[in-house]
């Protein structure tokens, strides 16, 4: 039998994220700083209004208290310990700021035998900006569906001209859709797709995490697991301007597949066992089945680490994903936002209706977008990863086999899931008629760009419902040809009285999107402005939507 690799050893022929950093939910008056350091021990997070003065490598002599007590410009400054347990990462809450206003962060240690005292930001390249206390108009980024290793030669995408135009624009804060990172890569890439690793090593496993009486040591188990996904997300995230992105501007995150599984979620029970089921091998599928519900633990914990923990808060329950609200719902002055999860409590099992969202997220999504403030909001603004438009759906519904069956199975117009999507838009629908709230539903996941309006003329004659969707920044795009399998204008199947409206379709390039909402003076406009360029041009095209006003 093959001996097992150490975890720390996967993947070491690539380049991998050390010291790192990402200005996570940012408000008038707080902001959540992420920070990955390259080794153990007291690192310290300096927020300043001011750049510092001091020497970038000896603190110009000084302590950490020393430079604080002298300088008044220094508004937060708080030490903490970085330790192996949770990869070297911490994210530091930093309170008392004052709105729309720049700040200067930096990751430093007197208590290191460094070289350098001031690890991050020397060159006051790290810095963010507060909100307005009470803005009514917003510019933010989205993007989802990074992949540089699916092209030869590998390539970051658009996303250095997202950074640009993020920049010119002087956005407020970004949302990452879903696919931050694709932990079961595909051939081109290079790289060791996680489940065809476990596939390979799985008798190795649990040779080595097999107790005396027969059980798995789950949690030296998920232990392993998670230091492979977070090689993963060590590995996507060092390319440059992604890293500029994330350090500049506000990032809200939310997982979908490619975090877990291709397709988590829209694999039954049996089908997830076959997944490290070998021929010719009298394989024990229910030590198939604990080893891949032991991945979904490790990949959880690996988002949670790296994506989460910059998010809003929201109950997280430690070891127990299921038990895990991985929703969240913030907002931004005059404006609601809630972010969607469609794969943690994904399970194509559950009873009709249930499937994508399960019923205890819907119910916090439907008592939030009932609730007394979302109702005086003036627009509302929904992350679903997954479109609730997109695809055509006599394909979604026709096509639905072999490799492509769980990616189908993925979307809201599945047939298996119109129960659930049916209810969904019964609600949106309704709350933007009676309270007059334009609602625009932001997504990624298919490799494409589009954009619909949705309506039921005649039962919510009032609503403006839209639906967004930006893909793929960086992952290999859809070609061009895909626009031919999106959805045209026609009557909602399955939904009485409904209608999609196609606004605009593109496929064939890396694509990112730019969303103002401005209701200054009490007259509302949204667009959506949607980018796109091949990979390495100066050139970059702009299609302008107007969705509202």
């Amino acid at each position: 039998m093959a001996s097992l690799q150490q975890p720390d050893n996967y993947e070491t022929l690539k380049s991998k994220i050390d010291t790192a950093a990402i200005v996570g939910h940012t408000t008038d008056n707080t902001a959540k700083i992420w920070v990955r350091a390259y080794m153990t021990g007291r690192w310290t997070l300096i927020v300043s209004v001011q750049k510092l003065l001091e020497d970038a490598y000896d603190l110009s002599g000084k302590s950490l208290a020393a430079m604080k007590a002298a300088n008044s410009d220094i508004v937060f400054m708080e030490e903490r310990e970085f330790t192996r347990e949770t990869d070297l990462t911490m994210t530091f809450e930093v309170d008392n700021l004052e709105p729309d206003t720049r700040y200067y962060y930096y990751l430093a240690s007197d208590k290191l035998d460094l070289e350098r005292c001031i690890e991050m930001g020397g060159e006051h390249d790290y810095w963010f900006r507060t909100l307005p206390k009470n803005p009514q108009s917003l510019q933010f980024g989205f993007y989802s569906c990074h992949d540089p290793f699916s092209v030869k030669p590998n390539s970051e995408g658009a996303w250095d001209k997202f950074y640009d135009v993020l920049n010119e624009r002087r956005a407020d804060f970004v949302i990452g859709g879903g696919d931050q990172v694709y932990c079961d890569t595909n051939h081109a890439s290079r790289m060791q797709d996680v489940w065809v690793w476990l596939k390979n090593n799985k008798n190795a496993l649990l040779a080595a995490y097999s107790t005396p009486d027969g059980n798995l040591d789950e949690p030296a188990i998920i232990d392993y697991f998670t230091k492979l996904y977070r090689t993963y997300y060590r590995i996507y995230w060092q390319f440059e301007h992604l890293l500029s992105v994330y350090r500049r501007f506000p990032q809200y995150m939310i997982w979908d597949d490619h975090e877990i599984m291709d397709g988590w979620g829209s694999l039954t029970a049996d089908a997830r066992k076959a997944k490290l089921a070998n021929f010719f091998q009298d394989d024990d599928e229910d030590a198939n089945y604990a080893l891949v519900m032991l991945m979904f633990k490790a990949a959880a914990r690996a988002y949670l680490e790296y994506q989460h923990a910059h998010n809003p808060d929201s109950m997280i329950v430690n070891g127990d994903p299921d038990a895990s609200h991985w929703d969240y719902k913030f907002d931004q002055g005059a404006y609601g936002f809630y972010m969607l999860d469609v794969r943690g409590h994904h399970d194509c099992e559950l009873p009709d209706g249930q499937r994508l969202l399960g019923a205890e997220q819907f119910e916090r999504f439907k008592s939030w977008i009932n609730s007394a403030a979302t109702k005086k909001k003036k627009a509302i603004f929904i992350c679903s990863p997954v479109p609730v438009v997109h695809w055509t759906e006599s394909a979604v519904n026709t096509l639905d086999f072999g490799g492509q069956k769980d990616d189908f199975m993925d979307e809201w117009g599945h047939e298996t899931n119109h129960k659930e999507r049916n209810a969904m838009l019964e609600l949106l629908l309704a709350r933007s008629a009676e309270s007059s709230i334009p609602i625009v539903i932001l997504s990624g996941d298919v490799h494409c760009a589009s954009a619909f309006q949705i309506t039921n003329g005649k039962t919510y004659p009032r609503a403006r419902l839209f639906n967004v969707t930006s893909s793929a920044i960086s992952r290999k795009p859809a070609p061009g040809i895909a626009t031919a399998a999106m959805q045209k204008s026609a009557d909602i199947d399955g939904f009485d009285g409904g209608r999609f409206e196609q606004m605009f379709r593109f496929a064939g390039e890396n694509n990112f999107a730019l969303i103002n909402a401005d209701c200054r003076d009490a007259d509302l406009k949204i667009s959506a402005t949607l980018y796109w360029a091949e990979p390495g041009s100066e050139s970059v095209t702009q299609k302008v939507i107007k969705l509202v006003g």
